[in-house]
Order: structure tokens, then sequence, then C-alpha cells
């Protein structure tokens, strides 16, 4: 049988990268994100390997957006077997010139979303004895780094959430990990004030293939926490 995978912040980079994996492994896959037409293209993409696809877009911190296309998919789908929590917002900006608006923007995106998606799922995993959520993160989610205090913030917040709901729900055959991706390429890194060196860094290719590995470990293993990093910076 055919598992189904939500996937948020898919219409570019990691998000799309990993969608992208995971039809190629034979899951049909449900795309969140905020560009329309990007989704489509992506959605049109997934179709090709013979696997169901739609796309949603709206704004992930919208909890009765996210509850309803929720509800939406466990009726055509039944099931929900995995949650990539991926979507996110990075402004980069010295502290002292930083803005609240700024700051709830990226707690909205980064952290609200992964809240509200986990707490849509999460019952029908505990109903099925099984399940898997994968919260990508940052290397932000364990240290600081400036220009970054806000955007660190919201990922600690995240692998806080990670780490408590994993040991909250293990016992009912879910499973909840983290990836923490070193500086990777996509549009994210482009605005980043950190790292100029491009051609070094990882691909989001190289994210999407760790998640799978992560998702096919036998039921008795849990990595709970996955760093991935460039090789030579």
């Amino acid at each position: 049988k055919r598992k189904t995978a939500i996937v948020t912040g898919a219409s570019r980079g990691i998000g799309k990268a990993i969608a992208q994996k995971l039809a190629k492994e034979n899951f049909n896959v449900i795309i969140f994100g905020r560009n329309e037409k990007k989704l489509k293209a992506v959605k049109n993409n997934l179709v090709k390997f013979g696997v169901s696809s739609e796309y949603y877009s709206g704004d992930v911190s919208d909890e009765k957006f996210v509850n309803q296309s929720v509800a939406d998919i466990i009726k055509k789908y039944k099931n929900i077997d995995l949650l990539i929590n991926n979507a996110g917002v990075a402004i980069f900006e010295l502290f002292t010139e930083s803005t609240l608006e700024n700051f709830k923007t990226q707690i909205d995106a980064n952290l609200i979303g992964v809240y509200n998606f986990s707490k849509a799922v999460i019952n029908g995993m505990i109903k099925k004895q099984s399940g898997s959520i994968i919260n990508i993160v940052s290397q932000a989610g364990k240290s600081g780094f400036a220009y970054g205090s806000t955007y660190a913030a919201t990922k600690h917040a995240v692998m806080g959430l990670s780490k408590s709901l994993m040991l909250e729900v293990r016992k009912h055959n879910i499973k909840v990990m983290t990836v923490c991706p070193g500086s990777t390429e996509t549009e994210m890194i482009e605005n980043s004030p950190i790292h100029k060196n491009i051609k070094q860094v990882l691909k989001p290719n190289d994210v999407a293939e760790i998640v799978y590995a992560a998702i096919k470990l036998p039921q008795r293993a849990l990595v709970s926490d996955l760093e991935i990093r460039p090789n030579n910076p």
C-alpha cells in the first residue's frame, strides 16, 4: 500500500527536493507553500512518478487553513504516514536593527507552522499507532550566529518542541525527528550575510537523501536528531 506524505515549503529548495525524492520512492505527496504557480509546477512533476499529488497554497500559521486542508487530505487518503515540516523564513539582520514585526513573521512560519501541522496530524497517527514527523530545522537550531538572533531563536524553539513531542509519542510507535542541515544552496542562503561560497555548500538533494534514509530505518530504530554539513566549506 502506497504511503501518503505531507511536505510544507515544497515550492522550491529543500522542500521541493524532498517531495521529489518521496514521489520517486512511491509516496503520494501532498505539498504546501505560498507560491501557487511554483506549487502547481512541482505537483505536475511529482505525478510523472505515477503517484498521486495535490497542492495547497496558503499560510502555515493559519490554524483554520491547516486543519481544513489536513481534514481534506485524510478524507481522501485515509492516513497521513509522514509529515515533513520544512516551511521557513529567515530574516537576517543585526539584533539592534531587528523589528518585532520581522521576529513575528519568522515565529509564524518557523514555529507556529510546525505546531499547526503536527497538531493536525498527530491524533490520526496515535489512532493507527504509526507515523513519522520530520522537522527540518537548521544548524541555527543548535547555535547562534551574528545577524541571526531572531531566526536562531525560532529554530531553537522548534528543537525544543520536537524533542518534547518525541518523548510524548514514541510509545505510540510514532517517530519525531529533526534534521539540521548546514549551509545549503537555496534562495535563503543567497540572502544570507554568512556564507558566500555557494559552490561548496550542500545541495537540496543531499538533504532529501538523508531525510529518506531516516524514514527507511526499521520501526525499532529512531534517529532523533540528524546533522548534515558541507564537507569542505
